[in-house]
């Protein structure tokens, strides 16, 4: 009999970074048994539908959701960051809601490579814990997720720090990329460094900052600047008016199109050095072997830097524009150096997401 996995995470919302999570465990499912029946909760079911080749079931309806967890063998839950109160304690809820629907119908759940927190409510916290201790695995991309989750008082299900799914996601074929800088006016044969930022609401001059240290860079290296969003079509109007802020911006481009996972990844592994914002734009960097330089803005962001053993970032929130500068061209100088760090640490995260795959089949048989 076809085994059947209904994945909760957030999903459908043209977020390449949550896109790119769904991506790659299809991907190793799939390679792994290719006839699973997979049903996605999505935001946009058609789109969702389109791009993975599965079903779909709208999130936010109640009813079709009830009848996706009874169908369902095992319910995954995750990656990203799904688990915490800061976006807003209703996102919290709605994903333990799923959860605590499946046990409810005496479902396998499995919390897939999550990073969990910050959880700063008390009654939060409890609440979490209470639905946590009543699945049925548990992994985390991160230390510092395995420190909340003990915080918290969860203790039952199995726990492994793993990593994020998106390091064994695949590459797209060069001549794809090619075809897409051809298309957005930009071209392959320059250097560049990647921009991938988003707007942060504790840092309302981010943008301003952002183009005197962006203008210094290319009055330094002479390389050009590729902004390359992630969430569409968010990061696209903020990099443009980061752009429209820089006194060389006939020397820097915008993505402005919507690319898929792959693509995005392709674009960035065309850059020489990424200016890391976003978590998954780091994540890409490294599938690439581009190195990067942080900004911080979340604890998870730091997190995985830590991991990487990268230690050229800097926080948005107490942005220190004469060090980022200094962290970009120093990144940049020692590139190839660099690049070899990356490598090792890419192929030890891949073997970690490959736990990942495995408790999914562990829990079937079972």
């Amino acid at each position: 009999m076809t085994k059947k996995i209904l994945f909760s995470g957030y999903y459908g919302f043209d977020n390449s970074g949550d896109d790119a999570i769904l991506q790659a465990i299809i991907q190793e499912l799939r390679k792994e048994e290719p006839d699973l029946s997979i049903n996605i909760l999505s935001y946009n079911p058609s789109r969702t539908k389109n791009i993975y080749d599965v079903s779909a079931t709208q999130r936010f309806h109640f009813s079709s959701v009830r009848e996706a967890v009874k169908e369902c063998d095992i319910l995954i839950s995750g990656g990203g960051s799904l688990l915490q109160d800061v976006t807003s304690s209703r996102s919290l809820f709605y994903y333990l809601s799923i959860i605590a629907l499946a046990k409810l119908y005496r479902k396998k759940v499995y919390v897939y490579a999550n990073g969990v927190g910050p959880i700063n409510g008390k009654i939060n916290q409890k609440l979490t814990s209470f639905i946590l201790n009543r699945v049925d695995q548990i992994t985390l991309r991160d230390w510092d997720s395995m420190e909340v989750v003990k915080k918290i008082g969860v203790k039952k299900p199995p726990i492994e720090v793993t990593s994020d799914p998106v390091y064994a996601l695949d590459s797209v074929d060069q001549e794809t990329i090619l075809k897409i800088l051809k298309r957005e006016g930009i071209q392959p044969n320059k250097q560049y460094l990647g921009v991938c930022l988003r707007q942060w609401k504790k840092s309302p001059n981010l943008g301003e900052q952002m183009a005197k240290v962006l203008d210094r860079v290319y009055e330094e290296l002479g390389v050009e600047i590729l902004f390359i969003p992630l969430h569409y079509p968010e990061d696209v109007e903020f990099s443009e008016l980061i752009q429209g802020k820089m006194r060389h911006r006939n020397y820097t481009h915008v993505i402005r199109r919507n690319y898929g996972t792959k693509e995005i990844k392709g674009i960035i592994g065309r850059c020489h050095v990424i200016l890391a914002m976003r978590l998954h734009s780091l994540i890409y960097a490294v599938t690439e072997n581009v190195p990067a330089v942080g900004l911080v803005y979340d604890p998870k962001v730091e997190s995985h830097l830590k991991q990487l053993e990268i230690d050229a970032y800097e926080s948005v929130e107490n942005l220190d524009t004469d060090k980022l500068l200094k962290d970009i061209l120093e990144t940049y100088r020692d590139k190839a150096l660099l690049r070899n760090r990356i490598r090792r640490k890419h192929e030890e995260f891949i073997a970690l997401t490959r736990r990942n795959v495995e408790y999914v089949f562990k829990l079937l048989e079972k």
